[in-house]
């Protein structure tokens, strides 16, 4: 009878930790993520998010390629003709060095989050609080869900501000293989089910395009 109640006491004490509880909005996200995770980015929502938007996002470039044509380019040849022609669909996130942070066997993240490349964002539109209540609640409430297939080619994106007004985060998104990437403090991918996040973005289409 004793192992059964302390089982039961473990089971309500995981239960109970496994929260993600967002002061601000007077949200309490119920999370599967591993405990970790889920005190980081209870962290960080708490302390580096004032205000969230959504973004449609641009096909990029590589910089260098681009700066050795405008340096090189003749009269009769065009910058935007070059753009198209040589974009693709990526990641805007950018990454720094390995994430120092290991969690019993197993990284917590694979790398560190330095920023996001702002030139790609197409079109931004902010969410008011009752959006960002139910988007916080599907962002962070899912599993680590196996990664069946990725083509992995993002083309949206929630954006997260600090009080300063900088971009504080992302979560970056794909909705063609149900996959995203969330970068804070370090950078991880999961496979995820969108269904309001997907709606949200058919919402105000018209207004991010």
């Amino acid at each position: 009878m004793k192992y059964i109640i302390t089982a039961l006491l473990l089971i309500l004490i995981q239960q109970l930790s496994a929260q993600i509880t967002v002061d601000k909005y007077n949200l309490t996200i119920e999370s599967q993520l591993p405990d970790t995770l889920q005190r980081i980015y209870e962290e960080f929502l708490n302390t580096n998010v004032a205000k969230v938007s959504i973004v449609r996002l641009k096909k990029k470039y590589d910089q260098r390629e681009y700066n050795h044509f405008l340096k090189h380019k003749k009269f009769y040849q065009g910058r935007k003709k070059w753009i198209k022609n040589h974009s693709f669909e990526e990641s805007i996130i950018i990454e720094g060095d390995l994430y120092p942070l290991v969690h019993f066997d197993s990284i917590v993240f694979e790398y560190t989050f330095r920023g996001i490349e702002t030139e790609f964002i197409q079109s931004e539109l902010f969410l008011d609080s009752a959006e960002t209540r139910l988007a916080f609640s599907q962002m962070f409430s899912g599993t680590e869900n196996d990664i069946i297939s990725i083509c992995y080619m993002p083309r949206h994106a929630v954006l997260f501000y600090n009080d300063a007004g900088r971009v504080s985060g992302i979560y970056e998104i794909c909705f063609e293989c149900s996959n995203v990437t969330i970068g804070i403090v370090g950078t991880r991918l999961f496979a995820s089910n969108l269904t309001y996040l997907r709606s949200l973005f058919e919402k105000h289409k018209d207004e991010l395009e």
